[in-house]
């Protein structure tokens, strides 16, 4: 039996701005059960987590891993995880590999391999292997048949489940492999294989005045809900069976333990596609751990009409460490809200985020100020809607999402039904605003993107990490009598962030009153104002900065 390796990728995301850094768990779950089925070696390269990794670093990474592994006699495999948004990076590694190293089998699986899998083998010839759907058992079937197979012969794949392969020059679609059934019976992710939890961003807990350990948990899997631009549910119903399952909380709990004593993890961030899908499962999550003595907080990701439907329960969330939750408001627009099928609507939007605000929660809200049918009114709605709760101060800035047609998404394939389109199938489709008001805002704010945003974002995300930063420093200072003057360096801090998310709402405001009124966007002018504000707001956050380290560095 021939020995394998694999190394795992999670390729640089290129496309935002505003990654953050959090651990790939989808990779560490099969790395684990590689390792607890068939103890097969197995790395992890996670490409993100000091922001995106310059490609060219990748590629000699990669190629070290091959190299190295076939120097000792061995088999190389190489898997990607990808999305869309990354899948043009990692078919471009995936070619690179090949054809350095012909006889190294790399496998695509994630959201997009799972959705065009004809298409990238058809595209693409340095992939040998799509999974499809989740990917667990289907990558432990792949990696005992590459290690059974004798080298130099091509394997058959026909009977593995989940697999798109090419068997000579047709493209073989195996039957799809079910979900698992039972999630408790998947090993904790290999976090030993990722980086540490050092690497990645900690949280500012200015609640407990803390700086935390930040660590990742996915206590389910899927969403049952059916929002037309979302592909979770088409992910998991790939192979049919549940839109949703989850953890035993027992289980869960047993991982949030082991990180805290393992890792000295502190703050979980739960991944899941919808935490809140059983409140009552979710408090008893979070109540079972902190029975456990350990001072921590957490957060997660749901929706806005559980957020309501949830209400009685978030006092409890409160009392036992949530800082704060991800809700999906996306729009201030019945019109965009009943487009996008999200089945709720704006007064559901605006009570979630009055209960989170009741409670002490903060909210992150997701928005998608464009989409397909955006006309002037649904834009003017949402920025009265973000206006009216508060959110201009929001980072990142609402008005910048766009709704992207991304295949294996409902949305896509109606309008390319509609439109007899179908665009380029590793790419987010194009569309057209029938409104042509909404396409002149949607193009001025593209160009504060490409003008502005890199110096928007490195002036906000200084100011992100700073504050908090600052505030927990201020309670652990002995300022001698000087508390006061700190307070007020911090709150000058504090009104220019504000200030600086400010800006590009002001643009976004201004187009609107002058499309609204019949003119054009004056671009330009908009664009030259914003500038001059963010070089007064450096400078003033220079100036301040300046003064906080000359004490707090003390």
């Amino acid at each position: 039996m021939t020995p394998v390796e694999l190394l795992l990728i999670s390729p640089p995301d290129y496309t935002t701005r505003e990654f953050r850094g959090a651990q790939p768990l989808g990779i560490a779950y099969l790395a684990s059960v590689l390792r607890e089925y068939a103890d097969i070696p197995c790395r992890i390269h996670d490409a993100n987590v000091n922001g995106p990794q310059p490609f060219d670093d990748l590629v000699q990474e990669t190629l070290a891993f091959v190299v190295a592994s076939k120097t000792a006699g061995g088999r190389p495999v190489v898997g990607i995880s990808a999305v869309s948004q990354m899948i043009h990076t990692a078919t471009q590694l995936a070619e690179v590999v090949k054809a350095a190293h012909p006889d190294t089998l790399i496998v695509l699986g994630g959201y997009h391999p799972t959705f065009a899998h004809r298409e990238i083998l058809r595209d693409f010839p340095a992939v040998d292997l799509c999974v499809r759907g989740e990917g667990e058992l289907t990558l432990l079937e792949i990696m005992q048949r590459w290690q059974a197979a004798a080298p130099g012969l091509a394997s058959d794949w026909s009977d593995i489940a989940g697999v798109t392969w090419r068997q000579g020059e047709e493209i073989v679609v195996n039957l799809s492999r079910a979900n698992l059934s039972d999630l408790d019976a998947v090993p904790f992710p290999a976090r030993d294989l990722l980086p540490p939890l050092d690497a990645y961003p900690p949280y500012a807990d200015t609640v407990a005045g803390v700086m935390r350990r930040k660590a990742s948990i996915m206590s389910s899997r899927g969403c049952p809900f059916h929002c037309n631009f979302c592909s979770i549910i088409a992910f998991y119903g790939e192979a049919g069976g549940k839109p949703w399952r989850g953890r035993s909380a027992d289980n869960v709990v047993a991982e949030m333990v082991h990180l805290a004593e393992t890792y000295g993890a502190s703050h979980f961030e739960f991944q899941d596609d919808n935490f809140f899908v059983r409140p009552e499962r979710a408090l008893t999550i979070v109540e079972t751990y902190a029975a456990t003595g350990r001072d921590f907080s957490f957060a997660f990701l749901t929706r806005a009409d559980q957020v309501v439907r949830g209400e009685r329960f978030f006092p409890a969330l409160r009392q036992a460490g949530l800082r704060y939750v991800s809700v999906g408001i996306e729009s201030g627009s019945e019109a965009s809200l009943e487009r996008m099928v999200k089945q709720t609507g704006v007064e559901t939007n605006r009570k979630a985020l009055q209960i989170l605000h009741d409670n002490d929660v903060a909210a992150q809200v997701e928005f998608i100020m464009f989409e397909p049918g955006s006309r002037l009114a649904d834009l003017q709605e949402n920025l009265q809607f973000i206006e009216q709760q508060g959110l201009f101060g929001y980072f990142p800035p609402l008005i910048f999402g766009s709704l992207l047609l991304l295949p294996g998404t409902p949305v896509r394939e109606q309008i390319e039904q509609s439109s007899g389109v179908t665009g380029p199938v590793h790419d987010a489709l194009s569309y057209e605003f029938s409104d042509p008001a909404v396409a002149s805002v949607f193009d001025l704010m593209n160009r504060f993107q490409r003008r502005l945003g890199a110096e928007w974002y490195r002036l906000a995300f200084g100011l992100l990490d700073g504050i908090p930063a600052n505030e927990i420093a201020l309670q652990a200072a002995d300022l001698n009598g000087e508390l006061g003057m700190y307070q007020r360096l911090l709150a000058e801090q504090k009104l220019d962030f504000f200030a600086l998310t400010r800006i590009p709402y002001a643009v976004m405001r201004e187009a609107l009153r002058a499309v609204a009124a019949g003119g054009n966007v004056p671009g330009q002018k908009l664009l030259d104002q914003a500038a001059s504000q963010m070089q007064s707001i450096e400078q003033r956050l220079r100036a301040t900065q300046a003064e906080l380290d000359v004490r707090l560095l003390q």
